[in-house]
């Protein structure tokens, strides 16, 4: 369905944002609506409003504040906490949570309370789940199909377009027994690392709300750091779910793209030369297993030809003794002192524990990191962007401003330029694993910003000069480990163990 053609851009999102704030809070929950009168600040941390928040009471807050999944799903599997309670605490928090950093776009409360009821039925009745993930709120990102729910890719031309029929990926999750219950913002285009779009606004960041959430799964990353979520789904095909990830503090996984099927997510193109992923963002590297294990476990290879057919490996195991690459810069961008911070400690833990590290030296290359994206991302589908825009007249957010006008090349070109050593698109061409894992915050006392004379580059001076310790105090430092094509099960096992190391040893 297209936009009504006689709506400006601007009457289309101010429609599609007003019957979006009649739905979350529709029928018994408009008194909520009524009552919010907290205020948005316009920067610090929200969290602790959120918990505070008098539409949450201490049971959803107990609720809400489980470790992860993991055991969310033990409470609700003995019988402890029923599914449709359990909903409705999530639901709850998640409007709180919206009200302070615009995260979602969609809905599908009725339909997520009857599903969660008759869970609850069926568990009472037979003392079984129906699967793994029996009763666990499961929110998705806003280019994934959602039967029956809206998908927009933050383009006002698209604010009217509704899902047929489920993604493969809901489908596995419906048939674990998850209950799909939100679909969350994404960026205009889904081409920018923050959230934002001229139909749905900013997406901010709960840790600090003057700062953004990431992108382009923003809006999960905002969800889930503030626990108005504790698993949901997003894509990567450039970093767009490592990057909230860090942002927001959370464990991910950018899976090998031919490991768990794609099939019902909506891009701008085909993507060619850009392996797409869709994968987990939780709270624990556990949750990043079981969501990992029921996705592979329903063989997606017979229902996408573009998967390859390979079980999940239930013997995988991390070596007794790790091997491990650091890559200290990518010789293009210098990180900021926090980082640097959490991967000397990483590396002091993981030697002290008897595990040996590699210096990587980065790849010198024919081609910095903005003229490869700006060549090979600058392919997928920066004429049909511009098409879609002229359907409404709605100008393109300034994230993506430079992508536009791009030069086109041949394949034979664009194959001489896939490869690039930033920092999360490099892995989407490899089609390497990759998991974020969180390792500590930004501390003002300890990451104070040096002085430099030199810099790599004139990227690498706008970077190091935007680092501010006032600014990014308190905000979470995470790390990326990258792991070998098809071997998400073993990168995990090597994951949990870093994890493990990380928390355990002081220093």
């Amino acid at each position: 369905m297209s936009a009504q053609p006689q709506e400006t851009w601007q009457e289309i999102a101010a429609r599609k944002q007003s019957a979006l704030c009649k739905k979350l809070f529709k029928d018994g929950w408009q008194s909520m609506r009524l009552t919010f009168e907290t205020e948005r600040p316009l920067a610090g941390n929200i969290l602790p409003m959120i918990n505070s928040c008098e539409h949450l009471s201490p049971r959803d807050i107990e609720i809400t504040e489980a470790q992860d999944a993991t055991e969310l799903l033990s409470k609700i599997h003995s019988g402890q906490w029923p599914a449709r309670e359990v909903l409705v605490a999530f639901y709850k928090r998640a409007l709180v949570a919206h009200r302070f950093v615009n995260c979602l776009m969609d809905a599908d409360l009725d339909a997520a309370l009857n599903r969660a009821q008759e869970l609850d039925n069926y568990l009472r009745t037979t003392g079984n789940v129906v699967g793994p993930l029996h009763g666990l709120p499961v929110s998705i990102k806003d280019l994934t199909d959602v039967k029956g729910l809206n998908y927009s890719m933050g383009y006002v031309s698209w604010a009217d377009n509704v899902s047929a029929d489920d993604a493969v990926v809901v489908e596995t999750l419906r048939k674990a027994g998850a209950v799909i219950y939100l679909k969350t913002t994404m960026p205009q285009t889904g081409m920018a690392l923050e959230t934002f779009s001229r139909l749905w606004g900013r997406t901010l960041n709960p840790h600090n709300v003057g700062l953004v959430a990431g992108g382009s799964s923003g809006g999960e990353g905002a969800l889930i750091a503030s626990r108005g979520s504790l698993l949901g789904m997003g894509t990567d095909s450039g970093g767009s779910i490592r990057i909230p990830a860090a942002y927001n503090g959370l464990y991910s996984i950018k899976p090998t793209s031919r490991r768990v099927s794609y099939r019902g997510n909506n891009n701008n193109a085909s993507g060619l030369g850009v392996s797409s992923s869709i994968g987990p963002m939780a709270h624990s590297l556990r949750d990043l297993k079981l969501a990992m294990k029921t996705l592979i476990d329903d063989s997606h290879w017979l229902k996408d030809p573009m998967i390859i057919h390979k079980p999940w490996d239930y013997q995988a195991k991390s070596p007794a003794k790790l091997r491990i690459g650091v890559l200290m810069s990518d010789g293009l961008t210098t990180p900021h002192p926090p980082i640097q911070r959490a991967l000397q400690a990483t590396i002091a833990k993981l030697t002290a524990a008897g595990h040996q590290v590699v210096t990587l030296e980065h790849v010198k290359l024919h081609m910095d990191s903005d003229t490869m994206t700006r060549r090979v991302y600058g392919q997928v589908g920066s004429g049909y962007m511009l098409d879609e825009f002229k359907k409404t007249g709605e100008p393109p957010i300034d994230a993506i401003k430079h992508r536009l006008g791009w030069e086109t090349m041949s394949l034979e070109e664009m194959i001489q330029v896939q490869i690039s050593m930033n920092y999360t698109a490099i892995f989407n061409i490899l089609d390497y694993p990759a998991v974020t894992i969180p390792t500590t915050f930004v501390d003002k006392t300890i990451d104070r910003k040096i002085t430099r004379d030199t810099f790599l580059n004139a990227h690498d001076k706008e970077n190091w000069e935007m680092y501010d310790p006032e600014v990014f105090h308190g905000m979470p430092v995470v790390l990326q480990l990258v792991g070998l094509p098809s071997m998400d099960g073993q990168l995990l096992e090597v994951a949990a163990k870093i994890d493990d190391i990380n928390h355990r040893i002081k220093g």
